[in-house]
């Protein structure tokens, strides 16, 4: 068998641009799951248990069924009463997804902040809310940076998933070429290295990040 990365120069610019519409979801995915993973934690945490129990079953929901069950729910099954288009289907999808992960590390870094500082926040005049955003948030995401890093690593890989439904990022832009040149080792082998090479620059940002706020855990 010879390799003929010929065709993959060919089509490298529409790699590229499935690797930037996989990098956009990948930005939007990371702020919702990780905002509204924070979210879900602090209401799990300090909510009453009528609201706090729907959303310990939403965390449990999602992280015991597969990604891509969830995405065929959300695009077929939804998709029959509601017109979704494929890529806010797909943000939506590991969205939701991350943020149940997220959420569970939120509520475990948030339990490990003592229940003295809430005490003492408490006693020079903070109000709930204010003790809960400004002292506990800040230090259980802090400590939730490993954690968190690791797993968006994990969903810049998983973007490769939204192929299934029909986004154009970078393996199902590889898809159209592939079809064309009928030369899938090679390309495989291009897009392999490409996301080798995002998750060492995710690496190395996570460990500066890691490094920069070592001294406030």
């Amino acid at each position: 068998m010879e390799f003929d990365f010929g065709p993959v120069m060919t089509y490298f610019p529409t790699l590229l641009k499935g690797l930037g519409v996989g990098s956009l979801v990948a930005v939007a995915v990371a702020f919702l799951s990780v905002v509204g993973g924070l979210v879900v934690a602090v209401i799990s945490i300090y909510i009453n248990k009528v609201v706090s129990w729907p959303l310990r079953f939403f965390i449990w929901l999602f992280m015991t069924t597969p990604l891509l069950l969830q995405l065929y729910f959300l695009y077929f099954g939804l998709g029959e009463w509601i017109l979704i288009p494929a890529i806010l289907v797909g943000i939506l999808g590991l969205g939701f997804h991350y943020m149940a992960y997220n959420a569970d590390i939120f509520i475990a870094t948030i339990k490990t902040v003592s229940d003295g500082q809430y005490e003492a926040s408490r006693s020079i005049g903070f109000g709930h809310i204010a003790t809960i955003f400004y002292i506990i948030v800040p230090q259980a995401f802090i400590r939730a940076i490993p954690q968190l890093g690791n797993n968006m690593i994990l969903m810049v890989k998983d973007t490769s998933v939204l192929s299934a439904i029909g986004v154009a990022e970078l393996v199902h832009a590889s898809q159209y070429a592939i079809s064309v040149t009928f030369r899938p080792f090679e390309f495989f082998i291009v897009i392999a290295l490409l996301y080798y090479v995002i998750n060492i620059f995710m690496e190395l940002g996570q460990a500066w990040l890691e490094r920069q706020t070592a001294y406030r855990r």
